[in-house]
């Protein structure tokens, strides 16, 4: 096991005394499984092979069961979800809310995807929304932002701030964030950075208002994403603009890294840190002159090992800072 193997490392290195190695042992072999994180993770499994298998479903038997018919089918179980979840909701409060009832935020999910999946194939076989794709996407967009306030989802809120991004013609899944979004386009960008702006701005103000303040971590880690990623491919491709586009990514990256602080986040430290390092990077050596490229070079790539050492050693310790 890597437990024993590192417990054997640092009892080499004298870290640990015998009789410690034995009772961490101990409790490594003895300690209690959480099943509900096991449960939960099979349960939103379970929720994306019922998608795909409803996908495969309407592909394979559309010609004899009928369209008619599946949408028929589809909208009963996502009102049957929604039913279900007005009725058995927790009141509204700002704070963070523990909803009560078994279940609940994976019904609450699936009748979200459910309701993309009606919808979508409504619009793709009926042209419900005509040529206005722009209302096909705003509409999930405002009632996955109700629904996530409303019964405190995070899950619900990634997929209105997406839904929202394709509106505004981006990609804010991180996945695909640096695929689908093409950053050398300064249309893409400019409305990478605004929408990123904003997003970020109204998540600080509902944070100092107290109205989910535990959503900002979501907000962060999407919107924040997407608006660094621009500044950077801004300040790559448009030298005209290249210090205003620098300036945004430091405003960007200290917000990151205020955000990791009080969220305690080591992904979100990682990437302001990312982001910094390539942004000043790219601005020392692409304005600097040849003659002293060279001589920076080496004592740069120095600075910057001993920067990576000594922030693996420290992070803990800068995250506590809050």
């Amino acid at each position: 096991m890597k437990v024993n193997l590192l417990l054997d490392e640092l009892e080499q290195k004298e870290l640990l005394t015998p009789a410690q190695r034995v009772v961490i042992g101990q409790y490594e072999k003895q300690k209690p499984v959480s099943l509900f994180i096991y449960l939960r993770t099979l349960l939103y499994l379970s929720i994306s092979a019922f998608i795909g298998g409803i996908g495969v479903l309407i592909y394979e038997n559309i010609d004899t069961v009928g369209h008619t018919i599946l949408i028929s089918i589809l909208a009963l179980v996502t009102v049957g979800c929604f039913v279900f979840v007005f009725r058995k909701g927790t009141p509204y409060r700002p704070e963070k809310v523990v909803q009560t009832t078994h279940y609940f935020d994976t019904v609450l999910l699936l009748g979200c995807l459910l309701f993309l999946t009606l919808e979508g194939y409504a619009q793709y076989q009926y042209e419900l929304f005509g040529t206005r794709y722009g209302l096909a996407v705003i509409i999930p967009a405002i009632f996955f932002f109700y629904l996530a306030y409303r019964y405190d989802h995070q899950g619900v809120l990634s997929l209105a701030i997406t839904a929202l991004a394709s509106w505004v013609g981006l990609t804010a899944t991180p996945s695909e964030l640096l695929v689908k979004n093409d950053f050398s386009d300064p249309a893409v960008i400019r409305a990478s950075v605004i929408f990123g702006a904003i997003i970020l701005t109204t998540a600080r103000f509902l944070k100092q208002r107290g109205i989910k303040p535990h959503f900002t971590y979501t907000y962060v880690l999407l919107a924040g994403t997407l608006y660094l990623a621009a500044c950077t491919g801004g300040m790559f491709t448009q030298d005209r603009l290249q210090l205003l586009f620098g300036v945004l990514l430091g405003i960007g990256c200290w917000d990151f890294f205020k955000n990791a602080q009080d969220e305690n986040s080591l992904l979100l430290l990682l990437i302001s840190v990312i982001f910094g390092y390539t942004g000043i990077t790219y601005l020392l050596f692409n304005n600097l002159l040849n003659e002293f490229m060279e001589f920076l070079a080496s004592f740069y790539l120095l600075a910057s090992a001993a920067g990576v050492v000594w922030f693996f050693v420290s992070y803990k310790k800068i995250l506590k800072r809050s």
